[in-house]
């Protein structure tokens, strides 16, 4: 079990699992079929769940194949807003960017697979482009809406980009040393914070 995993309560972490699960069934079914060759039912059938518990983690076959951010814009937005108030805004972003890491599988040989069935469906690029860019167009509106200033909007946007590219190094970290991606965020933060002891 992973450090992340360790983290988890048993329902937490059975979803995570489940969820893990329908991505690697949805990676293998487009490897060996083609993304047009792959339905959800054929995704659900192999990871063993029901079409329903898969769309209770999916709106499609494609957000099962690209899998990284589990929740939706709107979702990621209002667990910003909502944490902002309680934790401040700096300390809501971290949160929500560790949460929707939280959910990335650490397996090595699944990373690869992705990357494979990535570079076989070009169309996918596209599609997780922009599923990234709704997602950063929400937190950036979110995270402004809790700034004061007349530059809220030029700092949210800022913070964002920022934490977006912390996540991409983590992933980076990750998988060059092999531990766990959560421990690599955090590792990847505190240099960040340090940011005396980069160069």
């Amino acid at each position: 079990m992973s450090d992340t995993d360790q983290g988890l309560g048993l329902r937490e972490l059975k979803k995570r699992q489940s969820r893990i699960a329908m991505h690697r069934a949805a990676l293998e079914l487009v490897s060996e079929h083609g993304l047009n060759g792959v339905t959800v039912e054929a995704i659900a059938h192999r990871a063993g769940v029901s079409t329903r518990t898969f769309f209770n983690h999916w709106s499609t076959k494609e957000s099962a194949i690209i899998g990284v951010l589990s929740a939706g814009d709107d979702e990621i937005a209002e667990r910003l807003r909502h944490l902002a108030e309680d934790q401040g805004p700096q300390q809501a972003l971290r949160t929500v960017m560790r949460e929707a890491i939280s959910s990335a599988p650490i397996d090595a040989g699944l990373r690869e697979l992705k990357k494979q069935v990535m570079a076989k469906e070009p169309r996918l690029h596209s599609l997780s482009t922009g599923n990234l860019h709704s997602v950063q167009t929400e937190m950036v509106e979110a995270l402004a809406e809790v700034l004061e200033g007349e530059d809220a909007q030029e700092r949210a946007m800022l913070a964002v980009q920022i934490g977006f590219a912390v996540t991409r190094t983590a992933f980076a970290v990750s998988m060059s040393r092999g531990i766990d991606l959560g421990t690599a965020f955090d590792e990847v933060l505190d240099r960040y914070d340090a940011a005396d002891g980069i160069f």
